[in-house]
């Protein structure tokens, strides 16, 4: 068994059975909304502070590896990413991945890179002021656009605005979402959408594999499904993949993996974001089951130069569905236990409670839990997992004054 030692910059959850089944201990640095006994237990060293506070982050990292040092540092949370690769290149060990981070976490440098290159096209904007977003859209002809924090997650504050009007009106929503003073507008690309997951060790890339997903109506983007593998022909594949490896070429991406979404436009597929993260929504959980990558364990195999793990796909597809409710009062759930009995379903997870009163569906975390199933093929992975969903019998009663 391996004694080395890593310091976690947050941690979801998903990383902790995955550094014990391989011997490596850990230190944590958490939020407080996220602390559980768990962490607290088994972790060797713990913190409970804001770890978007750098100064803080780096006082604790230097005082704890000066008397039992670190191996690596990671992280697999967004907010984290950045304060995890800046300890990782004051400590001098495995887990600075800088450059890519900034260049990912800021959309706007990510789209002037792409720009400066001449990679998947998207004509954007940084704006200041609402009149500035209105006179971007007057460029591009009266065009919808994407209003989107510069650097946000988890598709909070993303709204499409198709009119004048809506610009005004959803520039206020997005404002709410971002810290910042400036939003970015992106015109509307029109097309399915896809993510990509990749992994890289030593600054090559491996695509790890490309994932089908469901949203919201629109103005929205929220997540609702994801299916695994994405159903493309070979030349479409080939031209994601092609986009891909060339962006993390692009950023400087070292080590770990890379979660990239992407639309399929009539002009070929073109970027929206990326995160240096394993894609969540379960989505590390489809790819380690369908092409047997798995996103966390080789991280951290690869920052301590441990053997990688064998590759052992579980299932042909797998495809989850999301608790999407919104706006309404929940009067009773039934059916889960038959959800879970259904075929396929390897988990449901399900969050609805009577008296629950669900508000709009503004970003991920506002989902109620989900059904994640696996199939012979992606087909039959969609049709479990939305049978076994529809299995689950919410009856509910609409809210008063909902909002929009």
């Amino acid at each position: 068994m391996t004694q080395e030692h890593v310091l976690l910059v947050g941690a979801p959850g998903i990383e902790l059975d995955k550094l014990e089944k391989l011997g490596v201990r850990y230190s944590i640095m958490q939020i407080p909304e996220r602390v559980t006994e768990r962490q607290f237990t088994n972790a060797s060293h713990y913190a409970v502070l804001d770890y978007r506070n750098l100064d803080e982050v780096l006082a604790v990292a230097r005082a704890w590896h000066s008397v039992d040092p670190f191996d690596a540092v990671v992280s697999f949370t967004e907010y984290g990413l950045y304060p995890a690769s800046r300890c990782a290149r004051a400590l001098g060990i495995p887990g600075d991945n800088l450059t890519a981070v900034e260049l990912t976490r800021d959309k706007t440098r990510t789209r002037e890179l792409l720009d400066r290159h001449g990679l998947s096209p998207v004509r954007h904007r940084l704006c200041a002021t609402p009149d500035d977003a209105l006179r971007f859209m007057r460029e591009l002809g009266g065009s919808p656009v994407v209003l989107k924090p510069r650097d946000g997650g988890l598709s909070e504050g993303v709204f499409l605005a198709e009119t004048e009007e809506e610009v005004a009106e959803r520039w206020e929503w997005t404002q709410r979402a971002t810290d910042g003073p400036a939003v970015l507008v992106e015109e509307f690309l029109t097309g399915p959408e896809f993510s990509v997951e990749s992994f890289s060790a030593g600054g090559r890339h491996e695509i790890a594999a490309i994932t089908e997903k469901v949203t919201t109506r629109l103005p929205r983007f929220v997540e609702t499904g994801h299916q695994m593998p994405a159903r493309l022909d070979e030349a479409t594949r080939s031209a994601i993949e092609t986009l891909v490896t060339e962006f993390l070429t692009l950023i400087e991406q070292k080590d770990g993996p890379v979660h990239t979404e992407l639309r399929l436009t009539a002009a070929g597929p073109r970027l929206i974001e990326a995160q240096t993260r394993a894609g969540g929504d379960q989505i590390w959980e489809l790819c380690e089951m369908v092409s047997g990558v798995d996103l966390i364990t080789e991280t951290v195999t690869t920052l301590l130069s441990l053997p990688r793990p064998e590759r052992t796909p579980a299932a042909p597809a797998a495809a989850i569905r999301f608790f999407s409710y919104e706006d309404i009062r929940i009067v009773g759930v039934e059916g889960v236990a038959e959800a879970q009995n259904a075929a396929g379903v390897i988990r449901v997870r399900c969050e609805l409670e009577a008296g629950q009163e669900l508000g709009a569906l503004t970003s991920s975390t506002a989902r109620q839990g989900y059904v994640l199933c696996t199939g012979e093929d992606a087909d039959q992975a969609v049709a479990n997992a939305e049978r076994a969903r529809d299995l689950v019998r919410v009856k509910s009663e609409p809210l008063r004054d909902a909002p929009v």
